[in-house]
């Protein structure tokens, strides 16, 4: 199907169905790449576009550059953007609360998950050591973007409810004991999570020192960069609030949360150009630096 045949099947999808989301779009369209897809709607101006979504920093160890925005471009198409008819603008203002309000439920959900399973683990914490200690939520749970549409762990190969739920546990001053308590409880909550069919979640986790943390805001390599980036956007879990408040402060004195902003006006950058490049391609050859411009190498087991 050529392009103009293809948009003209697009509108009249979009006539008889009103407002639709890219996934929704490539699925009466099968036979039709994504790059197509996603080609076919942006280069129509009679299409409406409609973003719902909340851009966030990210960065990809496989590209030279690292800085990229979240959600992908792909992403962004298939499950954060409506396309519609001029004339149906009161449907997709309606459809899109109805989205953003579902992203928002998924959230909350995967974040009381997270509250419950912290405030279990460090609830055996004498009250002199939890204000030794915090625990805060980062990713796209932060943003209140989390989704659930099923997906494989690409380690594991394990099929899991969407979003995973990042966890990063900060201590100062805790004895080996009790930080090795904290890891193996995190292991087996990690584990009954992924493995339990009422839940399928993944949890990722990581318990490291405060002189760590504090290390970390140098924002010189990318492991720091992302370390950084994760306390810029996280939401406060359990343990002590003080600590957290800490960290943030730390965080901005040290001059790291303005490279993150710097670096985020750059991505920005980056993902206009890199659109511009999407438009302009062969969608039916595609080569590797083309597909990490539409999608993050680690959604490539979602997407292929």
């Amino acid at each position: 199907m050529g392009t103009a045949d293809l948009q003209q099947s697009i509108r009249q999808n979009l006539e008889i169905h009103g407002p639709m989301l890219g996934k929704e779009l490539c699925e009466r369209h099968g036979e039709t790449s994504y790059l197509a897809m996603w080609q076919a709607c942006y280069s129509d101006l009679t299409i409406q576009i409609s973003h719902f979504s909340r851009y966030y920093l990210r960065y990809d160890i496989t590209r030279d550059d690292y800085v990229r925005l979240s959600p992908s471009i792909l992403r962004d198409f298939l499950s954060f953007t409506l396309f519609s008819l001029p004339v149906q603008r009161d449907a997709v203002i309606a459809r899109q609360v109805g989205l953003s309000n579902h992203h928002r439920e998924v959230s909350i959900v995967k974040i009381r998950i997270a509250q419950t399973l912290l405030v279990d683990i460090l609830g055996w914490l004498p009250p002199t050591h939890v204000q030794k200690v915090c625990a805060f939520i980062a990713g796209d749970l932060a943003y209140f973007l989390g989704h659930d549409e099923p997906r494989k762990v690409k380690q594991t190969g394990d099929l899991v409810n969407g979003s995973d739920i990042d966890i990063i546990i900060v201590h100062e001053g805790l004895d080996d004991d009790a930080i090795r308590r904290i890891d193996d409880d995190m292991l087996t909550a990690k584990q009954f999570y992924l493995r339990s069919p009422m839940h399928r979640h993944e949890v990722d986790y990581i318990c490291k020192p405060l002189s760590r943390m504090y290390d970390q805001f140098a924002y010189d390599d990318i492991h720091q960069k992302i370390a950084s980036k994760i306390v810029y956007e996280s939401l406060f879990l359990a343990g002590s609030l003080e600590l957290y408040g800490r960290v943030r402060d730390e965080m901005e004195a040290s001059g790291a949360q303005m490279k993150i902003e710097n670096d985020f006006d750059s991505g920005l950058a980056q993902r206009k150009d890199a659109m511009q490049t999407l438009l302009k391609c062969d969608p039916n050859a595609l080569t590797e630096n083309i597909e990490s411009l539409f999608y993050f190498s680690q959604e490539r087991i979602e997407f292929t």
